[in-house]
């Protein structure tokens, strides 16, 4: 008869198998082996699982604490099982570990997200009472054949890369401070700490300083936008932001077309970004640029 046993990821080689399993089943996979071990290094309380069964490594999840320091109780998860592995109690099984750990450190919910295009994981989530609580479009811009596009900036403003300049970094924190409260998402995170939105939006491996750009007006940054190198030729959109007193002046187009060049230059072939549903402005910016929609993705909070 076949059993299974859930372990703690504790090691590089069964790192390697929680990486394996999330490849195979999610729609983008992970990054890269060196972010998934960054996260779990320095993302305080995080815990990762890999599901063996008959030894062989099935399924794999992960839950923490919100991040900076919001004071919520809602976890954040994460839960992946081999599709021909699944109906059979192991999703549960992990379920149910994520939430006596997550309940160890005082919360009362997980959150966890799941893509239109996973309709089991969606049955999954509403059979277990869990609600929706925001829904992100996914946009993709073909890059093979674009031409370089023109950065434009407003007059007074120069867009550069923050490659050798760790000097901008608290300025673009004070970007973020503004930027991402002012992001119309349920989020169980908040901005933090200097130190935690470093570790967080800045030094994670797939965070390169070539991909990423800053406005600045003299010495002052009044934007910055990220980008996340991912595999297969693919790379994400992260944060694109700017200070409140300088939105409406062309700054994020100015960032985001500066993104898609160093993403060409780069030789990725693919950029995909997602948007909150209420996020009107971002979204009809990257219709102009050219994305088109992808199945979206769906952020759950639920009971353990």
């Amino acid at each position: 008869m076949p059993h299974f046993r859930i372990e703690t990821v504790r090691d590089d080689a069964t790192l390697q198998q929680w990486v394996d399993v999330v490849d195979a089943v999610d729609v983008w996979g992970v990054p890269s082996f060196e972010d998934a071990r960054y996260l779990r290094e320095t993302q305080v309380g995080r815990v990762d699982y890999v599901l063996r069964r008959d030894g062989v490594p099935v399924g794999a999840a992960f839950v923490r604490p919100p991040a900076g320091g919001s004071g919520g109780t809602c976890a954040v998860a994460g839960l992946w099982v081999r599709r021909e592995h699944r109906c059979q109690g192991l999703g549960s099984e992990l379920h149910r570990t994520l939430s006596a750990h997550a309940r160890g450190f005082g919360m009362t919910e997980l959150e966890v997200e799941a893509y239109e295009s996973q309709e089991d994981a969606l049955r999954y989530l509403g059979r277990r009472g869990y609600r929706e609580v925001a829904r992100h479009t996914e946009l993709v811009l073909e890059l093979e054949g674009l031409p370089l596009p023109q950065v434009r900036p407003p007059e007074g403003v120069r867009i550069v890369p923050r490659t050798g300049r760790d000097d901008l970094l608290p300025g673009m924190y004070r970007v973020a401070l503004e930027a991402i409260p002012d992001m119309p998402v349920d989020a169980a995170d908040d901005v933090g700490t200097f130190e935690d939105w470093r570790a967080s939006d800045i030094d994670r491996p797939i965070h390169t300083p070539d991909l990423t750009f800053v406005a600045l007006h003299g010495d002052e940054v009044v934007g910055y936008a990220v980008l996340q190198r991912g595999r297969n030729g693919v790379a994400f959109h992260s944060l694109t932001g700017v200070k409140r007193a300088w939105r409406g002046r062309g700054i994020a187009s100015a960032l985001k077309r500066a993104q898609i060049g160093g993403a060409i230059q780069a030789g990725f072939k693919r950029l995909v970004t997602e948007n909150v549903l209420e996020n009107a402005p971002i979204r009809h910016l990257n219709e102009v640029m050219g994305y088109r929609p992808l199945p979206g993705a769906v952020v759950f909070r639920g009971p353990m």
